[in-house]
C-alpha cells in the first residue's frame, strides 16, 4: 500500500533537508495532512508515528540509490549523493514500519512496547559500553579534544559542554557525531578517575 504522506514528506524534505520525527509529524499535523487517527490518545500517537515512519521508509526505498534518506528518530536527513548498498543491510525497524499489519497494534501491545523500551532505557548504563583506551588512543583523543596531557575532570567537563552544544541534534548538529563524542567523553572520564 502506498502511503499518502510520502509526497508531503518529500516536499518538506526539499524545503528543509534535516528533520526530527516529532517535528516532521508536527509539521504534517499543522498543515492538516495528518488528522486524529484514534480516540485513544496513546493509539493516536502510535498511528501517527507509524504513518510517518512508514512513509519515510517507503520514500527511502524510492530515492535509492540516487539519493540517501537517513532515518533515525532524532535525525532525518535527505542527502544528495548516490549510495550503493545502503538498503541491503537488514534493518528490523524498517521491516516493522513497512509491515502494514503493525498499524493496527492494540493498546496492550503499545503498553508492552513502551514498558520494554523504558525498562531497557532505565537499565542502560554508559559505563557498560565504555571500551578502555590504550595509552596511544588516549593521547590521540586528548589531542582531538584539545585537552592538556594531565587534564582535570573540570577541564574535561568544560570541553564536553562545548562539544555537546556544538553537535547536539536539537541545535542542528549531527546525531551520529553527538553519540560519538558522548562515548569519547565517557572514555576520557573513565581514564581521568
Amino acid at each position: 500500500m502506498v502511503n499518502p504522506l510520502i509526497d508531503e514528506i518529500f516536499y518538506l524534505l526539499l524545503e528543509q533537508p534535516v528533520w526530527k520525527v516529532h517535528t516532521l509529524t508536527s509539521a504534517l499535523s499543522e498543515s492538516g495532512k495528518i488528522e486524529q487517527l484514534d480516540n485513544d490518545p496513546q493509539k493516536d500517537l502510535f498511528k501517527r508515528n507509524f504513518l510517518v515512519m512508514n512513509a519515510l521508509y517507503q520514500l527511502q526505498t524510492q530515492l535509492a540509490p540516487e539519493q540517501q534518506l537517513q532515518i533515525a528518530s532524532l535525525h532525518i536527513e535527505l542527502v544528495n549523493e548516490q549510495i550503493s548498498n545502503a538498503l541491503e543491510n537488514h534493518d528490523p525497524l524498517r521491516d516493522y514500519y513497512l509491515d502494514w499489519q503493525n498499524y493496527d497494534t492494540t493498546s496492550d501491545e503499545i503498553d508492552a512496547m513502551l514498558t520494554d523500551f523504558w525498562q531497557r532505557f532505565s537499565s542502560y548504563s554508559p559505563k557498560r559500553v565504555i571500551l578502555s583506551l590504550s595509552q596511544q588512543q588516549l593521547l590521540e583523543l586528548q589531542q582531538a579534544w584539545q585537552l592538556p596531557t594531565n587534564f582535570s575532570e573540570k577541564q574535561l567537563q568544560k570541553r564536553w559542554r562545548q562539544l555537546a552544544l556544538k553537535h547536539h541534534p536539537d541545535r542542528q548538529g549531527c546525531a551520529i557525531e553527538f553519540k560519538k563524542i558522548q562515548l569519547e567523553y565517557e572514555q576520557l572520564k573513565a581514564s581521568c578517575s
